[in-house]
C-alpha cells in the first residue's frame, strides 16, 4: 500500500513538472506608472507612427516558454511623427501583457505606436502609450499633422537619428521566468524523485 502511495506521489510530481515546462509562466503582473502624455511619449520614444498590422510572427515553440518571448509585428506605416521609417516597419514586443508586452496587436488593425530603440531594434510595450488608432483621437489631435514614411523630417522637428536609444516607459516588469528559477525547480524535482524512489526501494526490501 505504501509503495502504491509513493508511486502516485511520484506520478503527480512528474505531471506538475510537465505542465510547468510547456506553459508560459507569469510570476508577477506588469505594473505601469501610468500612461504617458503625448509630449512625454514623443520625448522618450525613438519612433512615433500610425500603421496597419500586416504580419505577426510569434516565438518558436520550445520546452519552456516565457511571457517575455518576443513577437515580431510588421506594419504598413501610414503617418509618422518621429523617426525616419520605411513604409514597411517591424518592431517587437513581449508576447504577454504580464511581462509588459503589448498583446493587442492584430493583423488588419491600425494602431498608433510609440516605440523605443533597444540594441538597434524598435520595440514597444504596454506602458509606452501604444493603442488602437480608433481610440487615439485625443493623441492624434495633440500630435497634429505628421509626415509620410518616405519623407525625412526637417532638422529640429524630431532629431537627427532615426532610432536613437531611448529608455522605455517606467514599468515594473517582474513577470516571466527568473533565469535561476527553472534550474532550481528542475533540480528540486530530480532530487525529490530520487528520494521517493529510494524510499520505495527500501520499503520493498523491508517487506
Amino acid at each position: 500500500m505504501r509503495n502504491f502511495t509513493v508511486m502516485i506521489l511520484l506520478s503527480c510530481l512528474l505531471l506538475l513538472v510537465s505542465v510547468y515546462a510547456v506553459k508560459p509562466t507569469d510570476v508577477f503582473a506588469c505594473s505601469c506608472a501610468g500612461p504617458p502624455t503625448v509630449p512625454e511619449g514623443l520625448e522618450r520614444s525613438a519612433a512615433v507612427f500610425a500603421g496597419k498590422v500586416t504580419k505577426m510572427v510569434g516565438p518558436k515553440p520550445k520546452l519552456v516558454m516565457s511571457s517575455t518571448d518576443p513577437v515580431v509585428v510588421t506594419f504598413e506605416v501610414t503617418e509618422v511623427w518621429k523617426g525616419e521609417l520605411p513604409l514597411k516597419t517591424e518592431l517587437t514586443t513581449a508576447m504577454s501583457s504580464a511581462s509588459c508586452g503589448y498583446d493587442q496587436f492584430a493583423v488588419g488593425s491600425e494602431f498608433l505606436v510609440f516605440g523605443y530603440a533597444r540594441s538597434g531594434q524598435l520595440q514597444t510595450g504596454l506602458c509606452d502609450g501604444t493603442k488602437l488608432l480608433s481610440a487615439a483621437g485625443k493623441e492624434l489631435t495633440e500630435l497634429g499633422k505628421g509626415y509620410s514614411p518616405q519623407e525625412i523630417p526637417k532638422s529640429g522637428d524630431t532629431g537627427e537619428n532615426a532610432l536613437p536609444e531611448e529608455v522605455p516607459a517606467s514599468e515594473d516588469q517582474g513577470a516571466g521566468q527568473s533565469p535561476l528559477l527553472q534550474p532550481f525547480l528542475w533540480g528540486a524535482a530530480v532530487v525529490l524523485a530520487v528520494v521517493l524512489l529510494v524510499y520505495a526501494w527500501r520499503k520493498k526490501r523491508e517487506v
